[in-house]
């Protein structure tokens, strides 16, 4: 399983209108969890997902939707599942508090990934060092870019047509916004980062 801890890596709390946790959970609700991503306390989310490619996803609409730090844990968890994510328990959800607390220190793309069980320790830091490449190009693209990429990464089949007539843009300005944000780069690191969280979590104790 794959346990995602969500922090707020810049906490505004003066006013309601800075709370950042709304825009995440919506983000969220569109992620095939296997319990709904909750906010536990404070500028803080957490969310359940049994795929690495659901964990991808979370990660990836996270990293859009806010100024996040995020602790990505995976192994098991204790079973029964409870009825909120905030009562879930087991090294999973260790591995992720340890991982969130760490990625608060982190100054650069602040993601972190830890494996429950220590042998999966290389494994957890290659997965790691691609999704901290990945979030910097999220974290590098103008507002037309992303709106760009989100709407191809939603319907990988649309054509730029299709896509600038949905946006209400024009078909250049789609096809300038894809190349220039470096999504083809991205896009084939995704397969690479599935795998090496599915080696952690397919080979983890259950």
């Amino acid at each position: 399983m794959f346990v995602l801890s969500f922090s707020a890596a810049s906490p505004r709390r003066t006013r309601d209108t800075d709370d950042q946790v709304p825009a995440l959970l919506e983000a969220l609700g569109a992620v095939t969890c296997a319990l709904p991503a909750e906010r536990t306390a404070g500028p803080e989310v957490l969310a359940l997902v049994s795929r690495a490619e659901t964990a991808l996803d979370a990660l990836l609409r996270a990293r859009e939707a806010g100024d996040w730090a995020i602790g990505l844990g995976i192994g098991a968890v204790d079973r029964p599942l409870p009825e909120t994510v905030r009562a879930i328990s087991g090294p999973a959800a260790s591995a992720a508090a340890a991982a969130v607390a760490s990625a608060r220190t982190t100054s650069s793309v602040p993601i972190v990934v830890r494996a429950a069980d220590s042998r999966h320790r290389d494994t957890a830091e290659d997965a790691e060092a691609v999704l901290r490449l990945i979030g910097w190009m999220v974290r590098t693209r103008n507002r037309g870019q992303w709106r760009a990429v989100r709407a191809l990464r939603d319907d990988p089949g649309a054509t730029q047509a299709q896509l600038a007539q949905r946006l209400g843009v024009t078909q250049q300005t789609v096809s300038r916004a894809v190349t220039t944000s470096g999504w083809r780069e991205e896009s084939a690191a995704h397969p690479l980062a599935t795998r090496l969280l599915s080696m952690i979590d397919l080979t983890s104790p259950r």
